[in-house]
């Protein structure tokens, strides 16, 4: 078909158009941002570096930032988040025992801001409440007047400030307890999972603006993994105060001095997460490849799933559930690979999706994440390999295809990713 003069004409002027009522058109095409760690420094510069791309619109595939490769400001990071407002990025350096914080541009490029000097040493885990309210980071060691290394490990909890007209977030004062700067935990926390902020009355109810107005009405839960050797029962529950943001232990949890004890996790519980809606909570065994499921059925009452533990493939180090709460994945870093289950809606129980265990095309996984703009993209970040895998999930059955020019290049030793979506995709797409 031949176009005329006029509508080649009239063609072009509607592309302009379209083009000037977007900030960028070629914004359009990304829906998302994915944002890498890199470890390891270098001889000249011992800080980690940020790996930055945008996630392809149609395909999944990646394109590296030209800002990509920042410093972290700090030593050996381990870990990131984004708040829940898609403006901010948080990592934990686990050498110096800092936080960084970064703002997003709305070309994806990372503005750092400030960098806050931790209580505790050796931070492991981050995570941040839903309302954006607070951010909990576990530690291994806490400080004291003798020795710099002394005592079991701890939360210690950050207001979070209110949001900036660019939607910055600051790390405000931590969260004082007992004349503390942190919540006891137990001999080494590992990692951690903020639950939804929960109606007390209405279970349908997620994350309400009301939940903040009258915290009262509400529940919210943390969840923090342990790694002492002494104990299986390593999962510790606290209930969060959704006003202050402190932590009370409840259930079977029971802070000691030294030592605690809580749920069943295995031999050694190595990542934790909540399905979106707060009913199932999972975790994982690394040293017994599987999964023990609970579920959440009253305030802070966990019960263990009939049907698990659930067996993975060998050790299991990160999990991740898809935007929508019909899926989760591990990546298991012994076989280079990373399994899909299907969860069940009632139970919580999980099953194998079709693909079952698929190969990565890197080495040694260390964290999988997914895009919450159309929740159909995977990314792992494969530590020995370094480099990044890609791979589109079907949404209805959960199996996995990978993405074309899949596995992309990253900077030495990647030890964790996590995605944003582009603010000119709204992540109410997810259906």
């Amino acid at each position: 078909m031949k176009f005329n003069t006029l509508g080649r004409i009239s063609a072009a002027l509607l592309f302009l158009a379209v083009c000037f009522g977007l900030s960028s058109c070629s914004r359009t095409y990304t829906v998302g941002f994915l944002y890498v760690l890199s470890s390891r420094g270098t001889a000249g510069d011992p800080n980690g570096t940020i790996n930055e791309y945008g996630i392809d619109y149609q395909t999944g595939s990646l394109l590296t930032l030209a800002s990509s490769g920042q410093s972290t400001q700090g030593r050996n990071p381990v870990n990131l988040v984004i708040s829940p407002n898609q403006k901010n990025v948080y990592v934990i350096n686990h050498d110096d025992s800092t936080i960084q914080w970064l703002k997003i541009g709305t070309d994806g490029k990372l503005y750092p801001q400030s960098v806050t000097q931790l209580d505790g040493i050796f931070p492991t885990g981050i995570a941040l409440s839903a309302d954006s309210g607070y951010m909990y980071v576990t530690f291994t060691y806490r400080k004291t007047s003798l020795t710099a290394n002394s005592g079991p490990g701890g939360v210690e909890v950050y207001k979070l400030g209110t949001p900036g007209a660019d939607g910055g977030i600051s790390i405000g004062s931590p969260v004082a307890s007992g004349g503390n700067n942190y919540f006891p935990a137990g001999v080494n926390p590992a990692s951690l999972a903020v639950g939804p902020n929960l109606s007390n009355t209405n279970a349908s109810d997620i994350n309400n603006a009301a939940c903040v107005t009258t915290p009262a009405n509400c529940s919210s839960f943390v969840y923090v993994i342990d790694q002492d050797p002494t104990t299986f029962n390593n999962l510790l529950v606290y209930k969060r105060d959704i006003g202050s943001g402190a932590l009370t232990p409840i259930g079977n949890t029971v802070i000691g001095s030294a030592a605690s004890q809580g749920y069943l996790s295995g031999v050694t519980a190595s990542s934790v997460a909540v399905a979106p809606r707060g009913i199932f909570v999972y975790v994982a065994d690394s040293a017994s490849n599987q999964i023990i499921g609970y579920t959440v059925t009253g305030p802070g009452t966990l019960t263990a799933m009939t049907a698990g533990p659930f067996a993975t493939g060998s050790l299991p180090v990160s999990m991740t559930i898809d935007p929508r709460g019909r899926f989760l994945y591990v990546v298991d870093q012994n076989d280079s690979n990373i399994a899909g289950y299907v969860i069940n809606a009632s139970s919580g129980a999980l099953s194998a999706s079709g693909t079952g265990r698929t190969p990565l095309d890197g080495t040694r996984p260390t964290c999988v994440t997914i895009e919450n703009a159309l929740g159909i993209y995977m990314y792992t970040s494969n530590f020995d390999s370094g480099n990044v895998s890609a791979f589109q999930l079907n949404s209805t059955t959960g199996t996995l295809a990978r993405i074309r020019n899949s596995p992309y290049p990253a900077s030495a030793a990647p030890s964790c990713a996590a995605a944003v979506a582009n603010g000119s995709h709204a992540t109410q797409l997810i259906q």
